[in-house]
Order: C-alpha cells, then sequence, then structure tokens
C-alpha cells in the first residue's frame, strides 16, 4: 500500500512538471515572442526539415523517425484533408462565425473527401497507375541468359507482420518479475504451452506478402537465385544484443521463402526504399560475383513496379558497361480480379463492371486512393532526386 501510495505520488509530480514545462513554452511562444517571428521560425524550421529529408531520406528509427512521421501527415491526402478541416472549423471550435476562409476550405476538403473515398474513384486510380505495370511486361523482353545465372529480387518491405521471438523466456524460467503492479495492472501470464504455441507461429503476411509467394513460384519454375530486399520496421529498434540483419524484415522474409522450399537466397537487410534496394543489390551482387548477363528480375507490388523497374534500371545501367534490361513481374494487384476478366482487357473492355456499392463511400477506398496518391509523389521526388527517369525508349 505504502509503494502504491508513493506511485501515485511520483506519477502526480511528472504530470503537474510537464504542465509546468507546457504553460512555460504556450507563454513564451505565444506571448513573449512576436507573432511574424513565430511564423518566420515555424516557416524555417520545416524549411529545414525538408530539404533535409530530401537528400539525406527520412529518419526510420528513434526519436527522430517518430518525430518525422508526426511531421509528414501534412504530407499525406488524408492529413491535409483533416488539416484543412481543422483550419476551417477552428472559428466554430472557439464559439465564433464560420469565416469566408474556412466556408471555402470546406468547400475544397469536404468533396475532396468524398470523392477519394469512392470506391469507383479508387479503382479508376489504382487501375490507370497499376496499367503501366501490365505494359511493361509485355514491352520487356525475355533475353537469353547465355549461361549466367538468374536473380530474381523481391522488394520485401512491409510484406511480414512483426514475429513473437524465441529469444524471451519462457513462461516458467528465472527471470526478475514486477510484483508491484501499479496504477494498471499488468497482463495475464500466458501458459508454457500459449507461448510456445505462439513462438511457433509461422511467417504471417502482410496484404502485400503475395510477392513472396509469387517469388517462390518463380525460383521453383526457373531456378536462380532470390535476392531478398529490405530494410527495418518502422519503430522496431535495435536492442542489445540484436544485430541490424537480425531484425530486418529482410530475415523474416527470406524464412518464409526458405520453408516453401527455396534454398538460393542472398539478404539485403538495409534498404527500406526502392532507392536502397537499387544500390544494395547491386553492390550485393558484386561482392557475390554473380554474373546475371545484364538481366534481373523484380517483383514488387503492380502500383509500386513502374518506379521500380526505372529505378532499377537506372542504376544498375550507370554503374555497368553494355546493356542492361528489368524484368518486370508485378504482384498485389488492386484491379485485376481474373483470368477471364484479364482476357476482356486485352479485348478492350474494362475489368469490372460497375455496381451501386461504388458510389458509396468507404474507409478501403479512401485508403487506396491514398495509396495511388502518395505513389505518385513518391515518384516526382525520385524524378527530382535524378534516381528515375521516366521516359520511354522509342
Amino acid at each position: 500500500m505504502v509503494l502504491l501510495v508513493t506511485d501515485v505520488f511520483v506519477l502526480l509530480t511528472q504530470v503537474l512538471l510537464w504542465v509546468v514545462v507546457g504553460i512555460f513554452a504556450w507563454y513564451v511562444l505565444l506571448r513573449l515572442l512576436p507573432r511574424v517571428f513565430l511564423g518566420g521560425l515555424v516557416l524555417f524550421l520545416l524549411l529545414g526539415v525538408a530539404v533535409y529529408t530530401f537528400f539525406q531520406g527520412s529518419p526510420a528509427q528513434g526519436v527522430a523517425g517518430d518525430i518525422w512521421r508526426v511531421i509528414s501527415v501534412p504530407f499525406t491526402p488524408l492529413g491535409l484533408l483533416l488539416i484543412l478541416l481543422l483550419i476551417a472549423l477552428s472559428d466554430l471550435i472557439r464559439g465564433k462565425a464560420l469565416s469566408s476562409t474556412g466556408v471555402i476550405l470546406l468547400r475544397v476538403a469536404v468533396p475532396v473527401l468524398l470523392i477519394l473515398s469512392l470506391p469507383a474513384v479508387s479503382y479508376f486510380l489504382a487501375q490507370r497507375a497499376e496499367a503501366e505495370a501490365i505494359q511493361d511486361i509485355q514491352l520487356v523482353p525475355e533475353a537469353a541468359l547465355g549461361g549466367a545465372e538468374r536473380v530474381i529480387v523481391v522488394l520485401a518491405q512491409d510484406t511480414t507482420r512483426l514475429q513473437l521471438r524465441p529469444g524471451l523466456p519462457a513462461p516458467g524460467t528465472t527471470r526478475a518479475r514486477n510484483t508491484n503492479p501499479g496504477l494498471i495492472p499488468p497482463p495475464t501470464p500466458i501458459s508454457a504451452s500459449a507461448y510456445n504455441l505462439l513462438i511457433d507461429q509461422p511467417i504471417q503476411l502482410t496484404e502485400r506478402g503475395n510477392r513472396l509467394i509469387y517469388a517462390a513460384e518463380l525460383a521453383r519454375e526457373q531456378g536462380g537465385r532470390v535476392v531478398v530486399s529490405a530494410g527495418s520496421r518502422p519503430g522496431r529498434n535495435v536492442r542489445a544484443g540484436e544485430s541490424r540483419e537480425s531484425v530486418s524484415e529482410a530475415r523474416d522474409a527470406a524464412t518464409f521463402l526458405r520453408g516453401r522450399g527455396v534454398a538460393n537466397i542472398l539478404e539485403d537487410p538495409n534498404s527500406p526504399t526502392v532507392h536502397d534496394s537499387a544500390v544494395n543489390v547491386r553492390n550485393l551482387l558484386q561482392r557475390n560475383n554473380v554474373n546475371y548477363n545484364g538481366q534481373i528480375t523484380v517483383v514488387t507490388s503492380a502500383l509500386q513496379m513502374p518506379r521500380a523497374a526505372l529505378t532499377f534500371r537506372q542504376e544498375f545501367a550507370n554503374q555497368r558497361e553494355g546493356a542492361f534490361s528489368v524484368l518486370p513481374r508485378p504482384t498485389d494487384f488492386y484491379t485485376v480480379p481474373s483470368g477471364e476478366a484479364l482476357r476482356n482487357r486485352v479485348q478492350g473492355g474494362d475489368l469490372r463492371n460497375i455496381q451501386l456499392s461504388d458510389i458509396l463511400p468507404s474507409v478501403d477506398a479512401l485508403e487506396l486512393s491514398s495509396k495511388v496518391i502518395n505513389e505518385y509523389l513518391t515518384s516526382i521526388y525520385y524524378f527530382l532526386r535524378g534516381w528515375i527517369r521516366p521516359v520511354r525508349a522509342l
């Protein structure tokens, strides 16, 4: 009981100190500093962060990664629309009448949010984005390997879910336990059998995990070497006794592929982005003296495939002599439901008939629209950095 009262007192003291710090910061920023200076300071900080991330990339680990994820919210379609809505409704929140600026923002934000939430719109955007990936399959010929080794590169970032690591002590082993329940009691301990069941669970895939299954099928059918390229999971820091390779998603993806009969695997554990994958895979193949005869197969989602193919093509072509070709193998389609529908597409028809539910807003449609827009924005960023040249050779 004495310990519980002490914990409550310490917690209340911490909360009180944070309140004092917050009030002091609010008073300094909003009362003492001029509004013009404060606005210029915020603008300078935002520009500094934008320039840093433009040339160095967004941080993914530690406090810097958490701060960046908060700052990057306005750069997403949903985040930008929500900010516009908050600005428009700020007068109503303060008990004032809606200003003319707020009316304009509402007239922009609400219709755009509604349009992006329509399945018909999201499907249209995704279909146009994925059509280029389908076209690349037809444009890039299957060149002869000439005795070289076939290389299949699978971009495995965000394809697997975080696994329970067996490095944790099993129930019943000696380990110091916190007997003080505190304000929030700890969860009920699990039994040894439940623990072993969780540890023995296979690798769980996300909605992007089809590319791993497809890569395994290509490896079994065509042979060759599979390169698994991924980076660390967002928010998953390297703990004491762990290596960067052990916590990389490439390790789980490679484990999944080995479970499906793929033996010849190279792991690239330091590539959270497509550009990182292109650079590191090229270096990895060079270090291992892999003769791929200027041809690699890239497996990733159809939405990401145009940017991935352009990035790999430019990165490899700039660092080697002779011809180089990327064989795109897109998967994770949103707009190719079946083989019959695909034959209709080849014959000039659409892939999907319009239904009544397509004009009813849904969260899934907003998510798909956001993915397509984010991919377009990322492609523009890659073009500005000089990593891709989206011009087809005639």
